[in-house]
């Protein structure tokens, strides 16, 4: 991967520049001060990392500007950096301060589910609680809709083409040739297939077969299905299965498959109007080979008196050796975390339908937005504050594969005692963000529209996928005018 690269400048140069003015704005403007945060803690004792070298040769001075980002997690007490990378971290930072005149503070703000209506009050009486807010996806409808959000690409500090910015959300932000809304971490990964390594050893299949498809481009629908059929079997031949291809909660399995062909239930038009594209005939074709998966006895039906995620439990026992899901189920404490699961676990994207060049799947997140009133210079200083605060650290060393993810965390989810499986790593992980198309999921973004009202009627065995899109279109329909009101 290409790095960006800073040129340099001599620090004394720098500091000079910076230190001749140390004026702070006036109190007029809403939320704005000069004041240290009594929450931040000095971090001029820590010594473990060298100070960065390299720094932007644009030196501005925000005269003491304090932005703060406004969530709903933040601890009163900033902690304390307790490795090298969170302490390399706060030195650039320190730095970034001494040199720009300006401190950013991550500040909770408000509970989870008061968050949209303290977002809409404060920004409507134009003292927004905070600088930047990190929205949960399922509240940024109503404040678009309200003409809340600060379009981002009239800002020139933001260049939502480098790496850093998720493409994703700036994807779903867009309307138009404006831009409502930015991510400038990594999402988690989101829909993808999870394996049993040992289920697949028994059935006479190299483990990681998966990796080797996805990554010479054949991991399709058709190869899926092979594996299913394969993977299905009857272990001690008393005529009933033992061991299923796949079992997975429904509206997993709906939305996995959906996503992989590049679509989803709901879509955006290009004037940012969300639509019912429940109809086009890749998802309903999606829809249909989940059912036949289900109908060919490679989908392990539901026990009786199962409860809702008896799914869970089943890949954990070993009942079945794949699931549509998440990354996050493998992490250390999550139900197929080494805490959790003995068996080895693998993860790889979706499989393509047949024919399609590229690989697709979903994810969804936090969005950060800019309070729409601002003024073009607030507005711009916030802007180069945040995009410096969130920039890569110059000539820090990432590790072994050279890239800017949190592989150190990664490492604890696919770690089994004396394994670990670094192909998750370097094959699967960047494609949530490089080359192959995540697409974020639509229906975060409607009030109260779920897949569960579709998934209920799975494996459509008393009406065609179609059918089952018409018994729910009225009400989604509903829901969905409401959203583009």
């Amino acid at each position: 991967m290409k790095r960006k690269k800073m040129q340099s400048v001599l620090m004394a140069f720098a500091f000079t520049v910076c230190c001749i003015s140390g004026c702070s704005r006036g109190t007029d403007e809403p939320g704005i001060t000069s004041n240290p945060s009594s929450t931040q803690k000095p971090v001029t004792s820590l010594t473990a990392m060298p100070l960065p070298t390299e720094f932007p040769v644009k030196v501005r001075n925000l005269n003491g500007l304090q932005i703060i980002v406004g969530d709903t997690y933040s601890p009163e007490i900033t902690p304390v950096p307790t490795n090298a990378m969170d302490q390399a971290i706060a030195l650039y930072r320190e730095d970034l301060r001494q040199v720009y005149n300006f401190t950013v503070v991550e500040k909770k703000v408000a509970e989870q589910e008061e968050l949209e209506n303290i977002y809409i009050n404060s920004v409507q009486d134009g003292k927004p609680v905070a600088h930047i807010f990190e929205m949960d996806c399922r509240f940024l409808s109503k404040p678009m809709k309200m003409g809340l959000f600060y379009d981002l690409a009239t800002l020139k500090e933001f260049d939502f083409t480098g790496y850093k910015w998720d493409d994703a959300v700036t994807e779903v932000m867009t309307r138009g040739d404006s831009i409502y809304g930015m991510r400038a971490t990594r999402m988690e990964a989101g829909g993808g297939l999870l394996w049993n390594k040992r289920l697949f050893k028994e059935a006479g299949i190299d483990p990681n077969l998966p990796y080797d498809l996805q990554e010479c481009g054949e991991w399709t629908w058709s190869k899926f299905e092979e594996l299913c059929s394969m993977l299905t079997r009857d272990t001690d031949e008393d005529g009933i299965i033992d061991v299923y291809g796949t079992c997975s909660n429904s509206t997993d399995t709906l939305q996995c498959l959906v996503s992989s062909t590049g679509k989803d239930f709901l879509a955006v038009a290009a004037d940012g109007t969300i639509y019912n594209n429940c109809k086009d005939k890749d998802v309903l074709r999606a829809m249909e080979f989940a059912a036949e998966l289900y109908q060919k006895g490679y989908e392990m039906p539901e026990p009786e008196g199962a409860t809702g995620d008896w799914q869970i439990a089943a890949f954990q026992n070993g009942k079945a050796a794949m699931q549509f899901g998440e990354e996050a189920l493998c992490k250390t404490n999550a139900p197929y975390g080494e805490n959790c699961m003995s068996d080895e676990v693998g993860f790889v994207i979706l499989p393509k339908p047949d024919g399609q060049k590229e690989y697709h799947t979903y994810v969804y997140g936090n969005v950060w937005v800019i309070p729409s009133c601002y003024d073009a210079e607030t507005a711009s200083d916030i802007a180069f504050a945040y995009n410096l605060y969130t920039d890569e650290l110059p000539g820090y060393d990432y590790g072994v594969w050279d890239e800017p993810y949190e592989y150190d965390d990664y490492a604890y989810d696919f770690h089994r005692p004396g394994r670990f499986d670094e192909r998750v790593l370097k094959e699967t992980l960047p494609r949530y963000h490089d080359g192959e198309t995540a697409n974020f999921l639509i229906c975060y973004l409607v009030d109260g529209l779920t897949v569960d009202d579709l998934s209920k009627y799975y494996p459509f065995c008393d009406k065609t996928p179609e059918e089952c899109v018409d018994e729910v279109w009225d009400a989604w329909q509903e829901l969905i005018d409401a959203c583009n009101i």
